[in-house]
């Protein structure tokens, strides 16, 4: 049994027990050393269960999940590094970087914020899968989750209700993924008895009443179709299963039906061993044999050998009447189907889901193959590279309130902002990503927590372009970018719709078309842009919108001059203002960039922000006020003007 390093003759023994896996040969010496430094240090601090803790999760994923010394250590040590008793360096420098690594991904996990877990499922297993490198430190998180499940009562009654909602909506479904099954299967059942202890109960009841008949039940249906299938020359194995409890209440809620009326309480799975360029045909003539013993129900074949489901699941199911007339459950497949159907392209949760690519589904089932790979080595090298690939595009971003977004590997503070809202990424000036202040182009981190920060001011610009990688974000910031440049387009839209009111044509498409094609304009919103900017003549307009379309002989226009425009304008104007330079009026002012005096020639202007001004038409900005706004324009005239 070797040297024990402790004054606790139980723990030691238990320890002795553990350190018998094969898994930890080699290693039993630094496994007994960390082992003694860490019951010593829960002695003082009075953590009398924590060793039982370490002894039993460290049998389950020795066990369950076929991991090596390197996440026992982790699971010894994790409680010194907790409390700082052995600093990360201590650590690497004694067990290695490997434990380092596993303890410091092990607090990663359990710092995350799962509150909102329940709205976020899907994001925050990816999150839980891909926050760190090495998936042993999800694995290991997995065995202290079954840890709990199993001693649920230890906990107060807040922490039990966290720990059944975390589990059921994470772990479960990640055990699942991983083929983890028993851990699966144990994760469910716990969860029930914690949250349906009666209706778990009275099913165990049942199951435990009819065990005896069951057994012998299945006994006897097996019994005639081994030596069916031993005569004809078939080498089979035949299972028998039963379901779990969990399983079991999911048949007896869907189908609306009691206990007693579940017919396919167990499943009897006919496994052919030889594996040839037949085994389709081989399953139909073993399918054959068993309907032959037994009538089968032709509404419940299912056969995904001719048209194997998209997963790659093969297989013969089909319910036969049994003895008593009691409907059984009969699976047929070949060894390499049953593999496949295992840990292949069709891993149970996957196929029972059908929600996930075909490649992702090989993923997970390498991992489960490695997991169940005796050579350690094997494990501890390969399966963390084939875990990487799992999420290898993306990762998983809090908000500060806790919910989890997906977002693409390599994407920027601006890319994320825009994902929130195109209004707040259009406003973005930087974030705070883990109580930290980062400028637009920070590389966003899986499971950072980030908060947006915005300003009024703020206005896309070309640079942003260089940041973002996101093809929609890009798309976004150029559109904005180009309506930017059109911040002119509703003053040069607002002149052409006057010019070709006042010229007697109809606002519309076909003119404003007409007028983008006359002046060469890319589009309408160039026309509109170029018109408000004043790089087109607006006098232009009614020349363009009298143009003949080709073919139609040419009328030349007579080009007005300025006066006989202003003139032409000012006589068609019912309204005038009278000027009386003696008297200052409150309802107009003297433009003071031509100072009118009486006598001259003038027009009133109506302004947006100082009312009415008065210009000479000899005024500088005469042309421009009296082209771009002849609806602002009335006449003005003098009093006592002779």
């Amino acid at each position: 049994m070797g040297n024990t390093f402790t004054n606790n003759p139980v723990e030691d023994l238990n320890l002795e027990i553990l350190l018998e896996y094969e898994q930890l040969k080699g290693e039993r010496t630094t496994l007994r050393k960390a082992f003694a430094v860490m019951l010593n240090q829960s002695s003082r601090d009075q953590e009398s269960g924590y060793a039982e803790m370490v002894l039993e999760t460290a049998r389950i994923i020795l066990e369950d999940m076929n991991l090596g010394p390197d996440s026992v250590k982790c699971l010894i040590l994790k409680n010194l590094a907790d409390k700082g008793v052995l600093s990360p360096e201590m650590i690497e420098l004694e067990y290695g970087t490997s434990v380092r690594g596993l303890i410091e991904g092990i607090h990663k996990l359990e710092r995350l914020d799962t509150k909102k877990y329940s709205t976020n499922k899907e994001n925050f297993i990816g999150l839980l899968l891909t926050l760190s490198e090495d998936i042993r430190v999800l694995l290991i998180r997995l065995g202290m989750r079954l840890y709990d499940m199993r001693h649920l009562s230890d906990y107060l009654a807040e922490k039990q209700h966290l720990i059944i909602g975390e589990t059921l909506a994470l772990y479960i479904p990640i055990a699942h993924r991983l083929g983890l099954y028993q851990i699966k299967n144990e994760l469910e059942d716990r969860v029930m008895r914690a949250t349906d202890p009666q209706t778990y109960a009275s099913i165990e009841k049942k199951l435990s009443e009819t065990k005896d008949d069951r057994d012998q039940y299945t006994a006897d249906f097996i019994l005639p179709i081994e030596k069916r299938l031993h005569e004809n020359g078939f080498s089979c194995e035949l299972k028998s299963r039963v379901k779990s409890i969990p399983s079991i209440r999911r048949k007896m809620v869907a189908q609306k039906v009691e206990f007693e009326k579940v017919y396919d309480l167990f499943a009897i799975r006919i496994i052919l061993n030889k594996t040839v360029e037949n085994d389709p045909a081989d399953c139909w003539k073993i399918y054959s044999l068993v309907t032959d013993i037994y009538p089968p129900n032709p509404h419940r074949l299912r056969d995904w050998i001719s048209f194997p489901k998209p997963t790659g699941y093969e297989s013969l199911h089909t319910t036969v009447i049994g003895p008593e007339g009691r409907w059984v459950e009969v699976q047929i497949r070949t060894r390499r189907m049953d593999e496949i159907a295992e840990k292949g392209f069709a891993a149970h949760w996957k196929y029972k889901s059908g929600s996930k690519a075909q490649a992702e589904a090989e993923k997970y089932a390498r991992i489960r193959e490695m997991l169940e790979t005796p050579t350690q080595s094997s494990l501890e090298k390969s399966v963390s590279t084939e875990k990487k690939a799992l999420y290898s595009d993306e990762i998983f971003i809090f908000t500060p309130k806790g919910d989890l977004k997906r977002l693409k590997l390599g994407y920027s503070v601006l890319d994320f902002a825009f994902e929130i809202h195109s209004e707040i990424g259009s406003t973005c000036t930087g974030a705070i990503v883990n109580g930290k202040m980062v400028p637009l182009k920070y590389i966003l981190q899986n499971g950072d927590t980030v908060k947006i920060l915005t300003s009024k001011t703020q206005k896309p610009n070309p640079g942003w372009l260089d940041i973002v990688k996101s093809p929609r974000n890009i798309a976004r910031i150029k559109h904005a970018l180009k309506m930017e440049s059109y911040k002119e387009a509703d003053y040069g839209k607002e002149i052409i719709k006057n010019k070709v009111t006042q010229s007697g044509f109809e606002f519309s498409d076909p003119i404003v078309n007409k007028l983008s094609a006359y002046f060469g304009c890319e589009n309408i919103m160039d026309l509109y842009q170029r018109i408000g900017e004043g790089k087109i003549d607006p006098l232009k307009i009614k020349k363009a919108l009298l143009e003949p379309e080709p073919g139609i002989p040419v009328i030349p226009v007579k080009e007005e001059t300025f006066p006989e425009r202003v003139s032409g304008m000012m006589a068609g104007k019912e309204d005038f203002v009278i000027i009386d330079p003696r008297i200052k009026s409150l309802h107009y002012q003297f433009a003071r960039c031509c100072t009118p005096a009486p006598g001259s020639a003038i027009f009133a202007f109506v302004s947006v922000a100082q009312g009415i001004k008065i210009h000479k038409t000899t005024c500088k900005n005469a042309h421009q006020l009296i082209t771009w706004y002849p609806y602002r324009v009335l006449e003005a005239r003098w009093k006592n003007e002779e």
